[in-house]
This record gives structure tokens, C-alpha cells and sequence, in this order.
């Protein structure tokens, strides 16, 4: 065997290595799923493809995201430790509220859930007089 045929059996090692390290890598994920339970605190369990995960919901989201909402899960690392719930895009119920600017064509806002007497979010219906 040459030198050349030593050294490019050397790249083509390495090659085999370096394709079989990316194959195995992987970035930050999005996937949807639908709200399982009511979340607590920072913890929210999202049913992703009939598995039920747990997922940290943050803070700034602990208003808005209920039990059955539509969420965007973003899995960080791309391994599944790190699962974090980025969003809504609406709730499989049929109690929401949804706000619409006629002068800007679009809608602007919406709720999921009302508060009830007791602070509590809840299911209720309302009803606008």
C-alpha cells in the first residue's frame, strides 16, 4: 500500500467519524401539542404525539396558558431534556374569547380562560349584555 492509499484510507476514517458524530447531533426543535392538565407553576404537561411530556412554562406565559390550548413546545438541545412551552396558537375548547380591530383588519387579542369571583381561571361562559 502507498502512502497516498494510507493516507486517503486515514480521511476516509475520519470522514466515517465525523458523518456518524453530525448524524447523532441535533438542534432546538419546535413541535406542537395540546395541554394535558392545568399547569403548575413552571410545569406543564403537553400531549406531543399522543406522549405526554413535562414541559417548563414560563412566567411571562402563566396567564395565558391553560388546560387543552394548542402549544408550541421547543425542545432546546434537540435531545428531549430540555422542553419549554414558547406559545399558543388557540385551545380545543369551545369557551374563548377572541378580540378583533375592524380598523386594522386583524385580530389583536384573546383570553382562553376567565377569572372567576375567587381569582381562580375557569370554563365559564360569558355572556356580553
Amino acid at each position: 500500500m502507498t502512502v497516498t492509499d494510507t493516507q486517503n484510507k486515514i480521511l476516509e476514517a475520519v470522514k466515517t467519524i465525523v458523518d456518524e458524530q453530525i448524524s447523532k447531533s441535533s438542534g432546538p426543535t419546535v413541535q406542537v401539542g395540546t395541554v394535558a392538565e392545568e399547569p403548575s407553576g413552571y410545569k406543564c404537561i403537553v400531549n406531543i404525539q399522543g406522549t405526554e411530556k413535562t414541559c417548563t412554562l414560563p412566567e411571562h406565559l402563566h396567564d395565558w396558558i391553560s388546560k387543552d390550548d394548542i402549544v408550541y413546545v421547543s425542545d432546546i438541545y434537540g435531545t428531549g431534556s430540555d422542553l419549554v412551552v414558547t406559545g399558543s396558537s388557540g385551545s380545543t375548547r369551545g369557551q374563548t374569547l377572541v378580540i378583533n380591530d375592524e380598523k386594522k383588519g386583524k385580530l389583536i387579542s384573546g383570553v382562553t380562560k376567565f377569572e372567576a369571583d375567587d381569582k381562580t381561571l375557569t370554563d365559564n361562559q360569558l355572556i356580553v349584555k
